[in-house]
């Protein structure tokens, strides 16, 4: 998807992924990746979630990443935490015509611009991923490219927690995309152990407006570690 779509969506405030809670799933889940205190926790696509914040709570070290720079302004503007920048790349995406900038503050640091653009070095001391809108932002086209490129980014040891949507796209577009079960084997299932650990049918009442009429809408919980 063209990087405009977003930044269309932020300047728009079409932003009905937005949660403005922590995600249910990451506090019940959380204690289940056995991560210690001061771990470092990388967000891919992290918009201004109130997650971040969240990991900073836990006792984690926090850098997510994200292509809008109004979402990142929000992020430090609405929790109050003041944030110095860094140009730590000057390369520019073709798309947008912007290189990386790293924004630092005492309790989350957010590394503005493309995922793709992301360098090893940067996440080198990571020790868990948490994608709750990474990969189903992304049509099927891009998720396995996203895959792969994350596999280059993290550290061996990592552990992740992946939250998915799992509907019928005949009756609905994304983004957010159906991600299915087998799906997430087929993208993940080479490198890592998956274990499912909630399927939660979100009833009609409690869905979008643009999901109340579809016939199922689920959210998938998975835990997935490292297998070698």
């Amino acid at each position: 998807m063209h990087h405009s779509f977003w930044h269309e969506h932020w300047q728009e405030q079409r932003i009905g992924f937005h949660l403005d809670e922590v995600n249910p799933y990451l506090s019940k889940y959380w204690h289940k990746l056995g991560v210690p205190e001061q771990s470092q926790v990388f967000v891919p696509l992290c918009g201004k979630s109130k997650d971040l914040r969240y990991f900073h709570q836990q006792g984690m070290r926090v850098i997510g990443n994200e292509l809008s720079t109004l979402a990142v302004q929000d992020f430090y503007t609405e929790q109050q935490l003041n944030a110095s920048k860094t140009i730590i790349s000057s390369e520019k995406n073709s798309s947008d015509g912007s290189g990386l900038c790293l924004w630092t503050s005492s309790e989350v640091d957010i590394i503005r611009g493309d995922f793709f653009a992301l360098k090893k070095e940067y996440l080198s001391d990571i020790s868990v991923v948490y994608d709750r809108a990474a990969l189903v932002a992304l049509p099927c086209e891009m998720r396995e490219k996203y895959v792969k490129k994350l596999l280059t980014l993290i550290p061996e040891n990592v552990r992740m927690l992946l939250l998915t949507l799992d509907y019928d796209e005949n009756e609905k577009q994304g983004p957010p995309f159906s991600v299915t079960e087998e799906e997430v084997h087929h993208l993940y299932g080479n490198d890592f152990d998956i274990e499912l650990l909630e399927v939660a049918e979100i009833s009609p009442e409690n869905r979008s407006p643009r999901s109340q009429n579809m016939s199922y809408f689920n959210e998938s919980v998975f835990l997935i570690t490292r297998n070698r």
